[in-house]
């Protein structure tokens, strides 16, 4: 009994969060400044799903805006030598393909999150500009035979054309009285498109990435989840392909760190960890203890999903020193975790992305050379029963240069009063080392 009135409470509290959430949301912008910023995100979530782009189509009441006036063609030059001219005019007509197979290349670059792709990517764009102006500038000063050189080269469509997008009139015809309550509608289609529960107060459909650098993407995450410790219980969903799958999500772990979890193109899972300014990063071996882990395990994007909160975290018991250790964890300081006594352990509840209530003990103690992480995790499935998944991630530091890892799991199935149902079923352990 006393576990279903925790649960209905906690569910009783998700709703009234998100009552008051939602009220929030649907208030109109005040300023232009705001209007203009719910516009913009309008327009990122449209350019990656067809509904948003149908829903922003049929909200958009504002009159066309006028087609802007075209200017008069400049009087053509004296002759000059048509081999030169011609050579700049064919050369300027290509640039913009080139440019635009470029800039297809650094936005798959950007959406998988490799930063250094997209630099590189970004230079070469960067080069062809630099030609493009240089010669604009030679062509200005050389006369021509008539027709003279156009100013603006015509646009030749790149090979690989990329998915629609809406119209930018269709997002500033969206009168900003409305942009509020159409954007809460955006984020509900944009939920139930990536498999969360429409209106999950913590699920939160992530922009496009469009950053150049591993701090500008801390950045540009920080501003679509909420301040600390508020951004705990969120969890980002990322479509990166704009085909309404969910490519990876990203969680909060600590203020100002965010981790993302992605699957690659050959079908791997990778973490990367970027924290924000003034952050404290999570240490490089627990990134890769983390990744390797999952990758061991054959963990997808779903079955970690599921154990993420996306909505407020009820702390149901939690010992004195459980934070302290998971600080160390994550900053890597192993030293202070074999020397723990007794144990940190808490017990928490909350809802996941789809709604469900998830229920999570975790514990931190010594173990012989080194210390234990266990954490139990416990998953609602149907038909009204729970799947209890419980796994022992044993850490023994070697050297500052080697650290080896063993993992222990095992799952069961429990009726709903805790019952188990069939056998418990123990995977062989799996064993690795992180070297640095």
């Amino acid at each position: 009994m006393r576990a279903t009135a925790r649960r209905a409470a906690v569910a009783t509290a998700s709703v009234l969060l998100i009552a008051t959430t939602a009220t929030a949301q649907t208030r109109p912008p005040t300023t232009d400044a705001e209007c203009q910023a719910i516009r913009q995100r309008l327009a990122g979530h449209a350019a990656a799903s067809d509904g948003v782009r149908r829903l922003v189509a049929a909200r958009a009441t504002l009159p066309a805006p006028a087609a802007p006036p075209v200017a008069a063609p400049a009087a053509p030059a004296a002759p000059a030598p048509v081999s030169r001219v011609q050579e700049i005019r064919d050369r300027l007509a290509k640039i913009p393909a080139e440019r635009q197979l470029l800039e297809d290349q650094r936005l798959a670059a950007m959406v998988r999150l490799d930063l250094a792709r997209a630099r590189q990517i970004q230079g070469q764009i960067d080069t062809l500009d630099a030609e493009k102006r240089r010669l604009e500038s030679e062509a200005t000063a050389l006369p021509t035979t008539p027709p003279a050189l156009p100013p603006t080269p015509p646009v030749v469509a790149a090979p690989a054309p990329s998915p629609p997008v809406a119209a930018a009139s269709d997002v500033s015809r969206v009168r900003c009285s409305d942009v509020a309550g159409v954007y809460d509608e955006v984020v509900r289609i944009r939920q139930r498109e990536l498999g969360a529960k429409e209106g999950q107060i913590g699920a939160i459909p992530l922009l496009t990435p469009s950053a150049q650098s591993g701090d500008q993407l801390a950045r540009e995450l920080a501003d679509q989840f909420g301040p600390w410790p508020q951004s705990a219980a969120q969890v980002g969903l990322l479509d990166a392909n704009g085909d309404g799958k969910l490519d990876g999500f990203v969680d909060v772990p600590a203020q100002g760190v965010y981790r993302v979890y992605r699957q690659r193109a050959d079908g791997t899972l990778s973490v990367d960890v970027f924290p924000a300014a003034g952050a404290t990063p999570v240490a490089e071996v627990v990134r890769r203890i983390e990744e390797t882990s999952a990758r061991q395990r054959s963990k997808s994007l779903t079955d970690l999903l599921a154990t993420r909160p996306a909505g407020a975290v009820r702390v149901i018991a939690e010992s004195p020193d459980f934070a302290r250790a998971r600080t160390s964890w994550l900053s890597g300081n192993f030293s202070d975790l074999t020397k723990l006594e007794g144990g940190a352990v808490r017990s928490t509840e909350f809802l996941n992305t789809r709604g469900e209530t998830v229920r999570v003990i975790e514990t931190v103690a010594p173990a012989t050379n080194g210390f234990a992480l266990r954490r139990l995790e416990v998953v609602p499935r149907p038909p009204g029963q729970e799947q209890w998944e419980d796994s022992v991630t044993i850490v023994r530091p070697v050297s500052v240069f080697r650290t080896d890892v063993e993992v222990a799991e095992s799952r069961a199935i429990h009726a709903a009063d805790g019952t188990a149902v069939g056998a418990r079923v123990t995977t062989t352990p799996i064993r690795f080392t992180i070297e640095r």
